[in-house]
């Protein structure tokens, strides 16, 4: 297998000064997403709303009342919250699913997440870091190497988290009888890798909501192509040549993530996970890449409402998207990222 570092990225363009996009209905000039959920109807900010994600995975708008829970599905959210299209309380609900690919629930008022507003990627949270040294503990077990196995069992004998190697170390020099010299570089190079592994995790787990940008774009094309003044109108055709081609970033994420994953239980001796950390780091630079690209247009699609929005933003956003699927190597899925 070739050396990952030792290869070269895959040539693209600056992501964030590449193709602008703009989201429907926002003027000229002013900066959108705004740095804060601040609706203006009274509605939207009455106390105990929410908005957060179901186990289905669905976005969700949550009214506590008493013991119960009012939940509607995200995008007939505004019809039931009188919510006018193309206003501006419009557009911030509609921001509100790809709020919640950063977060796990947020309210009327909240900050939006960085990834949003374009910033550096957060670290990972503690989930991504007990999924990652879940995965190395069963890597570990199924290796070979008396101080791998030992160390595996130890660490499944402590709490997980950021410290769960250093008591891992701890028990296997205390009861185990292992050198100090030998247990701690190994799990310093296990935590690096555990690290990386996360930070990837972290990645696939703030893409864009990509289905969601599907299904708006076969809305628009089928509510554009069952009016007949713009059934041959070239802006539909061009969302029906689109249609086959718009899953491909999403495609693309899953690809990505499942070859991280698969990496990780390839047999590798645990003395040099080296090879490995630069793979995971690889993967998350990917997945970071197509985040970047996507993030914007993803959003800004979900902002179109088909009947009102005006054609020519919906035309703006069909050849964002076009632009972006021309970027060959943002879509390379073959073999591990940096081939």
């Amino acid at each position: 297998m070739p050396d990952l570092a030792a290869s070269p990225p895959p040539t693209l363009p600056d992501a964030r000064s590449f193709d602008p996009v703009r989201f429907p209905g926002v003027a000229e000039g002013e900066a959108w997403p705004p740095p804060r959920l601040d609706f203006a109807s009274p509605v939207l900010r009455q106390p105990g709303l929410a908005f957060e994600r179901d186990a289905g995975g669905t976005v969700a708008v949550v009214r506590s009342f008493r013991h119960l829970r009012l939940v509607t599905d995200m995008e007939a959210a505004h019809r039931l919250l009188d919510i006018a299209p193309g206003t501006r309380d419009f557009r911030l609900l509609r921001l509100v699913p790809a709020a919640l690919r950063c977060t796990e629930r947020i309210a009327p008022g909240d900050p939006i997440p960085g990834p949003l507003l374009e910033e550096d990627p957060e670290p990972p949270e503690e989930h991504h870091l007990q999924a990652a040294t879940a995965a190395l503990v069963e890597r570990l077990a199924g290796a070979a190497g008396e101080e791998g196995v030992a160390l595996a069992e130890a660490m499944r004998r402590v709490p997980p988290g950021p410290a769960m190697f250093e008591a891992a170390v701890a028990r296997c020099v205390t009861e185990g009888g292992f050198p100090m010299g030998t247990m701690a570089p190994l799990a310093r190079r296990l935590q690096k890798l555990a690290d990386a592994h996360a930070r990837t995790l972290a990645a696939r787990d703030s893409q864009p909501d990509y289905a969601a940008m599907e299904r708006m774009v076969r809305r628009t094309r089928d509510v554009l192509g069952s009016d007949r003044r713009w059934a041959t109108d070239l802006l539909t055709r061009a969302l029906g040549a689109l249609l086959p081609e718009i899953s491909r970033p999403r495609l693309t994420a899953e690809a990505l993530a499942a070859a991280a994953e698969a990496a990780m239980r390839r047999p590798l001796p645990p003395e040099a996970p080296t090879r490995l950390v630069r793979e995971q780091e690889a993967y998350r630079d990917r997945l970071l890449d197509l985040g970047v690209f996507w993030r914007r247009l993803a959003a800004a699609w979900l902002t179109v409402d088909p009947e009102t929005t005006d054609r020519r933003e919906i035309e703006a956003l069909a050849r964002n998207a076009i632009r972006r699927l021309s970027l060959r190597a943002l879509y390379r899925v073959e073999g591990p990222p940096g081939r």
